[in-house]
């Protein structure tokens, strides 16, 4: 998703002329179909979207306006970001206005200009002026001088080839010139004039300063330089790029071969990964259907096992209220003899009485229960850890085999390969010219290196998704809310040490957790920040009464505090005291508001960066709290979220996104201009929630739901020394995103 901040589309240009030669004649294609030759984006600017005026060329060969890039550049900035590829150029002292002109474009834009006005004449009446005329009293010019270029009247035209010094001059009529039946003579009458002495045409090319010059600079500097004829020099460039374009004319039809082939390939791997769904969800419906099995068996033994139980409980029950009848007809019968029966009656009655009454007295009606304070009980004896294991390890597992593409796409890279640089990534080019070096993007891929932790109670265990961050000796610290506990980690990732978050013999949950200069940890404590020692000693605490709920703190370059408060919907700046700097941010949506700030970082301008999960954003405001900019909307797509969690800068303040629904981590600009993805659960990354980068060039983030965290082994971009670097990836990346598989054409 595209950043609030605008940004130019691509339409790359291709500037072969070099800066300090000037035209005084128009190279052109044949100009009778040069309106349907040259398109209007390819002479446009891409910010203003006018037609260029004062073009000035990038390094990365993009082409703006003068006025526009002055316009989009900030003002004293030392270097320019192309508003297309994002690539970066250092500026000189004079600023934009000392880069390259563009004088292809120039000159492609008053030819274009010209034939124009030529076909509209009759259109409209207009027509083209006399350019010797006398400014007041100019007159419609109706042919052109091939030699200085000028546009004459007919008056004009007849005492131009009268003059001594323009006698040899060829004009031509309008219709001649525009249909281009004079358009090799053109190239061919051309000149280039010096640059440092005006008026002199330039008829030599110094091949030691690379420049053609006139002959009185031959004897100004350049008379030991090694020179030859401008035309031989331009003969000789010439056949360079004619090689160069008929090879990349080869190589254009190879690269739209790959991308048929692509293409197939993309096709190929949707139908493996439909086939492998199918046999998922094939072998999952034997799996449920499995379980639906042993569900109704279990419930069935169970509804058996009750009803066993149930009848012996029946026939107890009617053991009881039999007894129970017997000894209430007996005793009342007892009763009455005695109350109402005669002492005869007694007396004949007592021994049955008394043997009956004894007899009801001393048995159990249910001898199930007799001296006993136990019954059965019917509980479902499982392990549901177990249990998953069993299906995780038995329902299949996806892995990656090696294949042999077919014989087609193998011949086709084959091709592809053979225009590659050699191993060297350069090509030297004759002449002493600089080379041509291949910028060819890593293959390096990004790769889990070990795994800490898991859900429980001990030493490197956790009890709920820790937060977690770097400090200066790449130890790993990481902040357990429901274990209330802080726990420390070596940079390989063994467990080293920890200490509980207890303050006045009261536990705090601790929440985000970030490091001081001096390596000392602050955390947010619901609603307090709290500042400990490495060695678990209090150091401070604040913000009792002012937090609602802080959740995330991040250190600045000035060793301040700035705390997300997701319980008010703010962020705040202050000391490594606690003293307040500033606070900014209300709830709701809009540039400087916040639903759900949950983390928050800063980059080396002491800029803050905002994961705003509520309406899947990263906002960025300056050190003040004004707000910068905004990118990301909620969807699945580059440059999109589903859940941000946890942020951080590298060293070029580029920004890194911890994406959780997504499972992965993006890459963006520090303009907010998707890169690239760092990782994805195709590198084994399952709901990322915080993140920080080793100063080595390592990746630490954790994980929801596994309760762990997880370091990364960045890609990154062999040096000359051999070493990876992943800032000096990244930075590679940000200056040739759109050409990181072309070779690029440099000239002085």
């Amino acid at each position: 998703m595209s950043p609030t901040r605008s940004r130019a589309r691509s339409a790359p240009d291709y500037n072969i002329f070099k800066e300090n030669i000037r035209f005084s004649g128009h190279v052109m294609a044949s100009s009778i179909d040069l309106l349907t030759k040259i398109n209007d984006e390819f002479l446009t600017c891409q910010i203003c979207f006018e037609t260029y005026t004062r073009p000035k060329s990038l390094n990365c060969q993009h082409t703006f306006c003068l006025k526009c890039l002055e316009e989009y550049n900030p003002p004293n900035n030392k270097v320019v970001v192309c508003p297309t590829c994002r690539s970066e150029q250092p500026l000189t002292v004079e600023g934009i206005n000392g880069l390259k002109d563009n004088f292809f474009i120039s000159s492609m834009s008053d030819m274009l200009k010209t034939v124009k006005e030529i076909r509209s004449e009759d259109k409209d009446g207009t027509s083209l002026m006399c350019d010797t005329c006398d400014h007041d009293n100019r007159k419609a010019a109706i042919s052109r001088c091939l030699d200085c270029t000028d546009f004459l009247c007919s008056e004009c035209s007849i005492w131009h080839i009268r003059t001594k010094l323009t006698r040899r001059h060829k004009i031509v009529s309008l219709t001649e010139f525009e249909s281009g039946m004079h358009n090799q003579e053109l190239k061919s009458r051309a000149k280039i004039y010096c640059m440092i002495h005006d008026g002199e045409a330039a008829k030599i090319y110094c091949q030691s300063c690379q420049c053609p010059i006139c002959h009185e600079c031959v004897e100004c500097g350049h008379a030991r330089h090694r020179r030859c004829s401008l035309k031989e020099e331009v003969l000789n460039q010439g056949r360079q790029i004619e090689n160069l374009l008929k090879t990349a004319k080869e190589k254009t039809g190879v690269l739209r071969t790959l991308q048929s082939t692509l293409k197939e390939i993309k096709i190929t791997k949707k139908k493996e990964r439909d086939q492998a769904e199918a046999e998922i969800e094939k072998t999952c419906e034997i799996f449920i259907n499995a379980i639906h099995r042993r569900k109704q068996e279990l419930v069935d033994e169970l509804h058996n096992m009750h009803a066993s139980e149930v009848k012996h409980i029946n026939a107890d029950e009617d053991s009881v209220e039999m007894q129970l009848s017997s000894l209430v007809s007996c005793t009342e019968f007892s009763r009455k003899v005695l109350e109402y029966g005669t002492p005869k009656e007694v007396l004949g009655l007592n021994n049955q009485m008394t043997q009956i009454l004894h007899q009801l007295l001393e048995t159990h009606p249910a001898m199930k229960y007799h001296k006993t304070e136990q019954t059965d009980v019917i509980l479902f004896d499982t392990n549901p850890d177990a249990s998953v294991r069993v299906i995780r390890d038995n329902l299949g597992r996806l892995n990656r085999q090696e294949a042999a593409f077919d014989e087609n796409t193998n011949k086709v890279l084959r091709q592809l390969d053979s225009f590659c640089a050699t191993e060297s990534g350069a090509i030297e080019r004759r002449n002493g010219q600089r080379a041509i070096t291949q910028r060819a993007e890593s293959t390096a891929e990004t790769r889990l290196l070990v795994q800490l932790g898991k859900q429980g109670i001990g030493d490197g265990e956790f009890e709920s998704t820790p937060n977690l961050a770097v400090n200066s000796v790449n130890e790993i610290i990481t902040a357990d809310f429901d274990g209330a506990k802080i726990q420390i980690f070596d940079p390989q990732g063994n467990f080293k040490d920890s200490f509980v978050t207890e303050v006045n013999k009261r536990m705090c949950k601790p929440a985000g957790i970030a490091i001081l200069n001096n390596d000392d940890i602050a955390v947010c404590c619901e609603d307090q920040v709290h500042i400990w020692t490495h060695e678990g000693k209090g150091v401070l605490g604040f913000g009792k009464g002012f937090f609602g709920n802080c959740s995330s703190i991040a250190v600045n370059a000035d060793n301040h505090l700035v705390v997300a408060d997701v319980g008010k919907h703010c962020v705040s700046v202050h000391t490594n005291t606690g003293k307040l700097i500033t606070q900014f941010g209300a709830q709701g949506k809009g540039e400087s508001k916040l639903i759900e700030p949950r983390y928050v970082a800063c980059d080396s301008l002491n800029n803050i960066i905002v994961s705003d999960g509520g309406d899947c954003s990263i906002k960025k405001f300056s050190a003040q709290g004004e707000f910068l900019l905004s990118f990301g909307s909620e969807g699945p797509e580059n440059g999109q979220f589903q859940g941000p969690r946890g942020i951080c800068a590298d060293e070029h303040d580029n920004i890194l996104v911890a994406d959780c629904w997504n499972h992965r981590v993006d890459l963006f600009t520090q303009d907010g201009c998707f890169l690239r993805h760092i990782a994805t659960g195709a590198d084994s990354l399952h709901f990322p929630w915080c993140l920080a980068l080793t100063s080595n060039g390592k990746m630490v983030l954790s994980e929801d739901y596994s309760w762990s965290v997880k370091m990364f082994e960045l890609p990154g971009r062999i040096s000359s020394t051999g070493n990876v670097s992943y800032t000096s990836f990244v930075h590679e990346r940000n200056r040739s995103a759109c050409y990181s598989h072309f070779i690029i054409l440099h000239r002085f």
